[in-house]
């Protein structure tokens, strides 16, 4: 009488990415994206940029060292990726060049519960390896200052309502660092501008979806926004969705000897009837959680909170 087999599922193994893996990466990570608010599916081009080039791009300055993706695969099929580099993110330009850090951009987990740690497990260990041989202590994850254009709302934090990442994150010895919160308003009439005080001028630089204001007294600089273009649709998987354009803010900054004066308020109305006028739908701003002086200008201006939590994290590397 024969004895019938237990199957035994393929192996899994670990490797960097290849550009010949992206028609098995794209539709993978697309689910994965489809998830967080304000994101739309990446496409071919987009995908390789993000996660092949030496230099991908990114909303802030980076100065790259390394840069590599590491893929878990399946019997052919992808299971995970983490996308991980060494270098000096936009917080961190100053230090010397012999204090790089380790950064993590994103982090690719199956939606099935019962095949995460596994794959986790091996993600992280190539991670580790790969920022112990470049002499890293200090990793930081999810950060804004290296946060993808195309990705996660073009904003690049890990979003709360992510748990399994957040649960195999932690478990992997990082800690939380930030939070962040979103506040939406719609976009449709201008809002009354006046000038607060004489002698006020901007500057425009960047491009139309990339804009980035630099307002000066006479000759001298004291504050600076900057808008980049988001696109999202309406209702996701919906016959009647439609392309909505989204203003997102990224910064909005006021020397301290010119705060106090309304001239912060009066950038902000510019930004709006800018943006309205360029005909975007809505504009977003990600803050900290800790700026209440900016929380409580936007709730002034007709902004919303939104149901949204994103997180940065940290890690110290043991030797």
């Amino acid at each position: 009488m024969s004895t019938p087999l237990t199957p035994i599922a393929p192996a899994l193994t670990v490797r960097p990415m290849r550009k010949e893996d992206e028609a098995a990466i794209q539709p993978v990570l697309n689910r994965q994206l489809m998830r967080a608010a304000y994101t739309m599916p990446v496409d071919s081009k987009a995908l390789l940029a993000n996660l092949l080039q030496p230099n991908p791009p990114s909303l802030y300055p980076v100065r790259w060292h390394r840069h590599q993706t590491f893929c878990v695969w399946r019997a052919g099929a992808m299971e995970g990726l983490i996308d991980v580099a060494v270098g000096f993110d936009s917080d961190s330009l100053a230090l010397p060049d012999y204090n790089p850090l380790g950064l993590l951009r994103f982090l690719l987990l199956p939606l099935e519960p019962s095949r995460i740690d596994e794959v986790a497990a091996m993600l992280f260990t190539a991670a580790t390896s790969f920022w112990q041989q470049q002499g890293i202590a200090q990793v930081k994850a999810f950060h804004l200052s290296t946060g993808y254009p195309e990705f996660q709302a073009g904003f690049g934090t890990l979003p709360g309502d992510w748990h399994d990442h957040i649960r195999v994150l932690t478990a992997a010895d990082f800690h939380f660092s930030e939070r962040y919160y979103a506040f939406l308003r719609p976009l449709d009439q201008p809002l009354e501008e006046r000038l607060p005080t004489g002698g006020l001028s901007l500057v425009f630089r960047g491009s139309p979806t990339n804009r980035h204001y630099q307002l000066y007294h006479q000759t001298d600089w004291i504050g600076e926004a900057r808008l980049t273009e988001l696109q999202s649709t309406s209702a996701p998987n919906s016959s009647a969705s439609y392309l909505l354009r989204i203003a997102n803010l990224l910064s909005l900054e006021l020397h301290s000897e010119w705060r106090g004066r309304d001239i912060g308020k009066w950038l902000l109305r510019r930004l709006i009837n800018d943006a309205t006028l360029q005909g975007y739908h809505q504009m977003l701003v990600h803050i900290p959680h800790r700026a209440f002086i900016m929380q409580n200008l936007l709730i002034q201006h007709g902004f919303q909170e939104q149901n949204y939590r994103g997180y940065t994290l940290e890690q110290t590397l043991t030797s």
